[in-house]
């Protein structure tokens, strides 16, 4: 699936390892965090226009806490959709939804950012959470470059009637560990010549793919100094370091970075965001590793 290109900042605070949004608070753009909890479960866009995947975030939240309006808006649906409860609140030409959710607003309501729509219901995931879509016609965007303010990552909806398979994945557990690996997840991807899934051509993958979902923290193995953090058309957001050890490594498609260029890293520290900018089919971690210009396996210097 092609995907859109976006620059995308630091969203929100980190609590763990997941982000945790604080409704009181309006970010710079205008826009509140829905419930008070962790993402649970991130965006995660098909790999087709049709193909399953996870078209909002998940924020685990106790039954009964608070959701509110991410911006300020008129509520257009209040009702019941394959027997879950759930409010949408249009913003322009921009809708959000909030699900399961036992409502507190009625339709043609008008209702400002962080103003109270409903309370949390059971029956979301495997965990009691909000599921937060937002949409641009019959375009889903990722929620939490949105809240940031950010150009956003862009999934086409399905034809009507169309049920989409739903597979609960939550955020891997990883701790940080100095030498170990940058992200906790499946590698997608090998290192080495394959076939491209976006331009249709052979070429040399030289780094690995780790599959992990969208907003998972990402840290780097080793300490050292960070020589580029910025974005390209086809690593998306992107993060390169020097390490001690000799070793120069690339930590690519990122939603967010959090470091800058010339800062020194510990080994384990957090450095990002998996994402899915640049050339990208889905949220992952490309990870790439080199010894004198000359690159390698990362899978030959990892536990």
């Amino acid at each position: 699936m092609k995907q859109i290109f976006r620059i995308s900042l630091a969203l929100l605070a980190a609590a763990a390892l997941a982000f945790v949004g604080d409704p009181a608070a309006l970010a710079d753009s205008g826009h509140a965090w829905p419930i008070s909890g962790p993402v649970v479960r991130g965006f995660d866009p098909p790999q087709t226009s049709y193909g399953a995947g996870h078209r909002g975030i998940d924020i685990g939240a106790p039954v009964g806490t608070p959701v509110v309006s991410a911006a300020d808006g008129v509520v257009t649906f209040v009702g019941v959709i394959d027997g879950v409860s759930m409010v949408t609140v249009t913003h322009g030409d921009i809708r959000t939804t909030y699900q399961p959710i036992a409502p507190v607003v009625s339709k043609g309501q008008g209702v400002a950012a962080g103003q109270t729509i409903g309370t949390l219901l059971d029956g979301h995931g495997a965990t009691t959470s909000l599921h937060f879509g937002v949409l641009q016609g019959d375009t889903y965007l990722d929620p939490l470059s949105w809240l940031g303010g950010q150009a956003t990552q862009r999934v086409r909806l399905l034809p009507d009637g169309t049920k989409v398979p739903e597979v609960a994945r939550a955020a891997p557990e990883h701790s940080g560990i100095a030498g170990g690996w940058p992200v906790s997840g499946p590698v997608t991807s090998g290192y080495g010549w394959r076939y491209h899934p976006i331009l249709h051509t052979m070429a040399f993958h030289d780094g690995i793919d780790i599959g992990a979902p969208c907003g998972t923290p990402v840290t780097t193995p080793w300490p050292g100094t960070v020589v580029t953090a910025a974005a390209s058309s086809s690593l998306g957001n992107y993060v390169v370091i020097a390490n001690s050890n000799g070793i120069t490594s690339t930590y690519a498609h990122l939603s967010a970075i959090n470091v800058r260029a010339g800062a020194k890293v510990a080994g384990g520290q957090q450095i990002g965001l998996v994402g899915t900018t640049g050339l990208s089919t889905g949220c992952h971690l490309h990870f790439a590793t080199a010894r004198n210009g000359a690159g390698f396996d990362p899978r030959t210097v990892l536990p």
